[in-house]
């Protein structure tokens, strides 16, 4: 739990150095730690997937799970930039979405053969850039430093409510689903690291090219 309170309030300094200084941050620190999530992903976390299920299963549910995480961020989006809809609701949906799964993520595999350091380093360098590019968006829409700050903290503390709901829901999934809930559950947070690292790397080379 002490991971995810860190993770948490390096997203909430990102939130507040974004709302208060309003300049844009290099993306190569996101990139970082998107290459950090696919080391994680695909170097200890896709092994462990297929040692209950094989290889081919494994990397198609990883896939699969991507995918999904990329088609309801796109639809986010899309819905954001509908003149019926504010651009703040589904980036703060978007954000509350993408919080939850790193507390979920870094509790999960606290019990798992992964380096203690790296989730942590590959989230951490992923939130700080999250935070600050949500907290300069916030504040150019919206009144007062005080509001756009308040928001930015709503969405980023869904990081705890994931790292809370974790242990609860482990248990109940494996009461009910038995030895195939731990890899299905390895299969979103594997999907979620690729989707995370995606969302980090490739910006950074549109930029650098």
């Amino acid at each position: 739990m002490s991971a995810a309170v860190l993770l948490t309030g390096l997203a909430l300094v990102g939130v507040v150095g974004g709302v208060l200084f309003h300049r844009g941050i290099s993306n190569w620190l996101a990139a970082i730690g998107g290459l950090l999530l696919f080391v994680v992903a695909f170097v200890w976390v896709v092994p462990e997937i297929a040692q209950a299920w094989g290889w081919p299963l494994a990397i198609l549910c990883v896939s699969v799970a991507a995918v999904l995480l990329a088609l309801a961020d796109a639809a986010l989006i899309r819905l954001g930039h509908s003149p019926r809809h504010g651009v703040m609701t589904p980036l703060l949906i978007a954000t509350a979405i993408h919080s939850l799964l790193d507390g979920w993520s870094i509790r999960e595999l606290a019990a798992h053969p992964v380096p203690v350091a790296l989730v942590p380093i590959g989230l951490g360098l992923h939130k700080v850039p999250e935070g600050f590019a949500l907290g300069w968006v916030l504040r150019r829409s919206m009144s007062t430093h005080a509001r756009a700050i308040s928001f930015g903290i709503s969405a980023e503390m869904f990081t705890l409510l994931g790292a809370f709901l974790q242990p609860v829901a482990d248990r109940s999934g494996l009461e009910k689903f038995g030895p195939a809930w731990t890899p299905a559950v390895l299969c979103v947070i594997a999907g979620a690291f690729v989707f995370l690292g995606c969302h980090a790397v490739l910006p950074y080379f549109r930029h650098e090219h």
